[in-house]
């Protein structure tokens, strides 16, 4: 039996469903790989490594940065998810050596 404190800090596959608002925050897809950063009531918080927003300071008009970011994933929009413990690469993996986020 699996229990959902064990895929903190690990990558999973997580399957959306009805997730068109969660395309506001650049998931566009219905399944997502992503590194889990932890959990609450609400959902499940997981690191985006690349996330875009304005840039504060620019001469350019639309200009944007990349930042790292977590991001809430509410339970309402989680059909399933899958873990792959002791995998190579999804089980505690080196932030240096795979790229994740959407």
């Amino acid at each position: 039996m699996m229990n959902i404190e064990e895929v903190v800090g690990d990558i999973i596959l997580i399957i959306l469903e009805g997730h068109e608002p969660l395309q506001k925050i650049g998931i566009e897809s219905d399944k997502i790989f992503a590194r889990v950063k932890g959990y609450d009531g609400h959902g499940l918080w997981i690191y985006q490594p690349h996330f875009k927003i304005p840039k504060a300071i620019s001469t350019k008009k639309n200009a944007t940065q990349k930042v790292e970011a977590s991001i809430l994933i509410p339970w309402g929009f989680i059909v399933s998810i899958a873990h792959f413990p002791g995998s190579e690469g999804f089980d505690f993996p080196s932030p240096f050596d795979s790229e994740i986020g959407f």
